[in-house]
């Protein structure tokens, strides 16, 4: 459980924002951090955002994985990418895909390049929130083991 310290908007930097979305932003994320552990925090997002949009999200951490793990592009693709989308995509005539017919839900969705090409980008960025969150996941495991 992470202690709920609070965030303020001060803390947060970023011009695709207007301050009163700030604002509002800041107390979304304060609300997060009240989730006491994964299943609350299941809930909670499952309330705000859509099944496709929690396949993004899991997805764009899928790839960070694979990347920390030294994974190229191609492999990437093959083990997040089910086989059953890459066979329907090749199997399209005359349309360019983006891998999802009606009724497919995103996880039978192919992953891009371009996902992650724009997730690597984020990943090398050493003061981002995907070493952060990586950093902290290493230190709770190492935590662990000395318990």
């Amino acid at each position: 459980m992470i202690p709920v310290e609070g965030i303020k908007m001060d803390d947060i930097k970023d011009t695709h924002f207007t301050e009163s979305e700030l604002e509002e932003l800041t107390d979304l994320y304060n609300a997060m951090l009240t989730m006491r552990d994964s299943a609350e925090m299941h809930k909670f997002f499952k309330d705000l955002c859509s099944i496709n949009e929690l396949h993004s999200f899991l997805h764009r951490w899928q790839i960070v994985r694979r990347i920390e793990q030294g994974k190229s592009y191609e492999e990437i693709i093959n083990e997040i990418s089910p086989a059953e989308a890459t066979a329907d995509n090749k199997a399209e005539t005359g349309k360019k895909s983006t891998g999802r017919a009606r009724g497919k839900s995103r996880s039978s969705t192919k992953v891009s390049s371009t996902t992650i090409s724009r997730v690597k980008n984020c990943y090398v960025n050493p003061d981002g929130g995907y070493r952060t969150a990586l950093e902290r996941l290493k230190e709770a495991a190492e935590q662990n083991k000395e318990e």
